[in-house]
């Protein structure tokens, strides 16, 4: 496989922003929160899934030129599946329903980014 042919390759030319994809997601993941007013939560929501529909395809796409039984690739397939189901789900009614879907749209948002960067080959942890 040539460096071109590497799934990085794609992902670099992509360049999505990482660090503002996991500053929204860190907004609702911070376990000593209090819960979103509504109004502000939509908005959220709403970010949130703009991230994952811009970072789902070219991590698939990544993913998919890995060898078929990678362990990688396959983990990396299964987020990606996860991340289409949770985006198809419906918050329900309430606050409390509310913040729960967008927490777990949050927590896959946070997954994908891990993704992407080690398909990218970049860190997913900033050194201290």
């Amino acid at each position: 496989m040539s460096e071109s042919d590497a799934p990085s390759a794609g992902l670099r030319s992509e360049s999505p922003e990482i660090e503002s994809m996991r500053a929204a997601a860190a907004e609702l993941l911070d376990e000593g929160a209090p819960l979103p007013r509504f109004d502000d939560l939509g908005e959220m929501t709403a970010r949130l899934r703009g991230h994952l529909q811009v970072l789902i395809r070219p991590v698939e796409n990544a993913a998919r030129a890995l060898p078929e039984h990678d362990g990688g690739r396959i983990r990396t397939l299964l987020s990606v599946e996860s991340a289409r189901v949770r985006l198809a789900a419906s918050p329900g009614a309430g606050l409390v329903s509310a913040t729960r879907h967008a927490r777990n749209l949050a927590h896959e948002l946070t997954w994908l980014c891990d993704h992407y960067e080690t398909l990218a080959g970049t860190p997913t942890v900033e050194p201290s």
